[in-house]
């Protein structure tokens, strides 16, 4: 049986990433949804996320999820949201 997972949480639950892709430049970002969940909460959908690209500064991002690989390769980066205070 399969089930959609349409929430951080049920992401959270399967150990999942959630992968940024930019668009325009092809810039992959990937986060822990375990992260994500904490920061958002865990109702929330990812692909409703917002993300902004690092190398060309748009918003133009497609999100996927994907499971996390544990013999995790040194290429793997995983990010961590922070909230930033102006």
């Amino acid at each position: 049986m399969t089930q959609t997972i349409d929430t951080l949480g049920k992401a959270l639950r399967h150990n999942m990433l959630v992968v940024a892709t930019c668009r325009e430049c092809q810039n992959q970002g990937r986060f822990l949804a375990k992260d994500l969940a904490s920061f958002y909460g865990h109702g929330r959908d990812p692909f409703s996320l917002k993300f902004r690209c690092k190398q060309c500064d748009t918003r133009n991002c497609k999100i996927t999820l994907m499971e996390n690989p544990y013999d995790r390769t040194p290429e793997t980066i995983v990010w961590r949201p922070v909230k930033v205070k102006l």
